[in-house]
């Protein structure tokens, strides 16, 4: 079976570079199943959930028009989705999640951190400070269901563009600081995350910060595949029995497209 992995489509956000599903189409075929690895559509605030829903189900249609199977893990954007929160994939040596568990109020860098650090300390009391997997992300994904109460100031960048997105994420002055120190602890997290709960784990696969690449860390490698926003380059992954591929995506005429690899493993060595 031949699996490949796109993380944070944001399809339809203001600023996605992803406005048309048919834009994936070459991304999607050949493969047997498709992973979306957090992010895929917005659903973060109650208006949203419905068309949220519509947009998520004619993702699936594409994918199975395309000959493949789609299996959707949540992401903080969509935490109702589905039910599920990571995977294991060939033999457990592949670990997915969308990469919001690594964090303290899933995204330190976002003007809502502040009042989502106090959710996620709450949601893990209220759980018993769980150290296992499963109530840690079902903390997680009560965290980011907290952002529906939260007013408009909240809404974050709504607006298309390159400019648009320099300008969020210059203001307020500490978050392009909060953004680097979240681009520079992921792969070292990650390694951690996956040391606790997926010790077979060679490989893990993330998205969540939009800052796609591939890390040696530990005895494991750390991809992150990217996004579909502004200043954000995408990767995929893609595995079958024996090998894991890491391209990157591309764009042309429009479409989505397979570009360079820019890694591949053995996945039978031991």
């Amino acid at each position: 079976m031949k699996v490949r992995i796109l993380s944070d489509l944001h399809f339809r956000h203001p600023s996605s570079r992803l406005q048309q599903l048919h834009q994936l189409a070459p991304l999607l075929a050949g493969a047997d199943r498709i992973i979306f690895n957090g992010d895929s559509v917005e659903m973060r605030f109650l208006e949203e959930r419905e068309q949220a829903l519509a947009y998520a189900d004619a993702l699936r249609q594409l994918c199975i028009g395309a000959g493949a199977e789609p299996l959707f893990i949540t992401g903080n954007h969509d935490p109702m989705l589905t039910g599920v929160h990571h995977l294991e994939l060939a033999e457990r040596t592949v670990f997915v999640t969308h990469g919001d568990i690594l964090f303290e109020g899933l995204a330190p860098w976002s003007i809502e951190a502040p009042l989502l650090r106090k959710t996620h300390r709450q949601e893990k009391e209220s759980l018993g400070y769980p150290a296992d997997l499963p109530h840690q992300l079902e903390a997680m994904r009560r965290t980011a269901l907290a952002l529906e109460h939260l007013g408009p100031k909240f809404r974050g960048l709504q607006k298309p563009g390159v400019f648009q997105a320099v300008r969020h994420h210059l203001w307020p002055p500490w978050r392009p600081w909060n953004i680097f120190l979240g681009w520079v602890r992921t792969p070292f997290l990650a390694n951690r995350l996956a040391a606790l709960h997926a010790p077979e784990a060679r490989f893990v696969v993330l998205g969540h910060t939009h800052f796609s690449g591939v890390w040696s860390v530990g005895k494991r490698i750390v991809i992150n595949t990217g996004g579909f926003l502004p200043l954000s380059r995408s990767l995929s992954v893609e595995l079958d029995d024996e090998r894991l591929v890491v391209r990157r995506i591309v764009s042309e005429n429009g479409r989505f497209q397979f570009g360079q690899e820019v890694a591949s493993y053995d996945l039978k060595r031991t």
